[in-house]
């Protein structure tokens, strides 16, 4: 899920500094980040320029000595990337195809709050006293087709803070997992959609090959945010546990020790971690019989969850084959 920038809200303001107006952006833009929305901000071509205050534009703010650095910084490296959302080559027409497509809140005409009505994604706003919070926007959509005008109102998610996208974020995640299709896109985005996960070979290849109509699919989404939750928050000197009410266990030791059964969980390791046999792993409900093995570690840098394996459930020395 890509986020729109409101272009409509890019206007000057006597109750908010631009600098904080930038502030709240990162911050806000960030929270969409850890939700997982890819990590880009998509405008029409004149929004880094439009006037927010004293003649200046986003563009200019981000580095005035007034606005915080990194704060400055972070929007500057998200605005005036390409495709940008107006234009004959951009990504409404794209999306409008042969239709002509209008869209306007509260009789304002706007482009990026219509792009994100059409394509369900999330958008941001930048703050101002008319303005300090938002959660959703009701955009009127007229689509003007050769036979007839369709009118119809959309509700689009619009986010100003931090606070509205916890408010939010329930929905979102929703948009999130709908706008990946399939096990290929789904370990494309995994950076950004589960930044503390590792995935092995074997996960990789049995992950990659569904098709997003399988039963498990999206409850592979719930188990994979649960495991990178789960180590976002692990306090130091506690055992490892997911975040979120998913089904979990370790393997017997009857099991892991059997001549037969113990190695088909010698899965593959990703890139720079020690074999193991893998013992944990979640259950994926529904009478699938599905198993998620993973494997939580500390490094360097941080806490990270492996993923070893994502398929049947593998034979026990209770359940054997």
């Amino acid at each position: 899920m890509d986020v729109i920038l409101d272009e409509s809200s890019l206007a000057p303001c006597d109750g908010w500094s631009p600098s904080q107006r930038i502030q709240t952006m990162a911050l806000t833009l960030k929270a969409l980040d850890q939700l997982g929305c890819a990590r880009v901000l998509r405008s029409v071509r004149t929004a880094a320029d439009e006037d927010i205050g004293q003649g200046r534009g986003l563009r200019g703010w981000c580095f005035d000595k007034e606005t915080n650095r990194d704060a400055g910084m972070f929007i500057a490296q998200r605005l005036g990337k390409q495709p940008f959302i107006d234009g004959a080559d951009g990504l409404f027409a794209a999306v409008e195809g042969e239709r002509a497509i209008e869209g306007s809140v509260r009789g304002v005409t706007v482009v990026g709050l219509a792009f994100a009505a059409i394509t369900g994604n999330a958008s941001v706003a930048l703050g101002s006293t008319e303005l300090p919070r938002c959660e959703s926007v009701e955009v009127d959509l007229t689509t003007l087709d050769v036979e007839e005008n369709i009118q119809e109102v959309v509700q689009v998610c619009c986010v100003v803070t931090e606070d509205d996208v916890l408010g939010q974020s329930g929905p979102i995640k929703l948009g999130i997992e709908g706008s990946v299709v399939d096990g290929h896109q789904l370990l494309a985005r995994a950076c950004e959609l589960f930044p503390r996960l590792h995935f092995g070979p074997r996960a990789v290849e049995q992950i990659g090959a569904l098709t997003g109509s399988e039963p498990v699919f999206h409850q592979l989404f719930r188990h994979l945010r649960a495991l990178d939750q789960g180590a976002a928050s692990w306090p130091p000197d506690t055992p490892y546990s997911p975040a979120g009410a998913i089904t979990w266990s370790r393997e017997s030791n009857a099991t892991l020790n059997h001549g037969n059964h113990g190695p088909l969980r010698d899965f593959s390791m990703p890139n720079g971690f020690i074999p193991r046999r893998w013992s944990d792993h979640t259950k994926l409900s529904g009478g699938t019989g599905f198993r998620l093995y993973f494997h939580p570690e500390r490094t360097e840098e941080m806490a990270v969850v492996l993923i070893g394996y994502f398929g049947g459930h593998l034979p026990t020395v209770r359940f054997g084959s």
